[in-house]
């Protein structure tokens, strides 16, 4: 029997990505934005994940307004790591009903119950019916 989570993987709504954009874009695009040149966004941005590594070994989280908080946490096996929590405005700016322009994969199975994905699943899958 099929499990839940195999069917929401396949039905289930999920965005399209772009490939990823690189540090040298990205200091294009602030560039064009402000009086700074492309070399100077590319430094002080090395800079920046500078300051976190070097606050978060110390034990102090950073707070970047606009991006979010960046905190240092141990795991019971001793190993380190950063943890990132985004800023609210972050979240909104995407969340806001026109800001994604993406492509979003299943669109139309947003919102659907787990009765319903069962039974898409189900009809073209008779062989491996959907346990829920």
């Amino acid at each position: 029997m099929a499990k839940l989570i195999e069917a929401v993987r396949y039905y289930g709504p999920r965005i399209k990505r772009n490939h990823t954009v690189q540090l040298e874009k990205i200091a294009s695009w602030v560039a064009m934005r402000t009086n700074l040149n492309k070399s100077q966004v590319v430094m002080t941005l090395t800079e920046l994940s500078e300051a976190v590594i070097f606050y978060n070994s110390e034990g102090t989280p950073v707070k970047l307004p606009g991006l979010g908080i960046f905190a240092p946490s141990i795991d019971r096996n001793g190993a380190y790591r950063i943890n990132v929590y985004t800023d609210n405005a972050l979240r909104k700016g995407i969340n806001n009903a026109d800001a994604f322009t993406g492509v979003v994969e299943n669109r139309g199975n947003i919102g659907l119950t787990n009765e319903e994905i069962k039974a898409l699943w189900d009809d073209e899958h008779p062989d491996d019916p959907l346990e829920i």
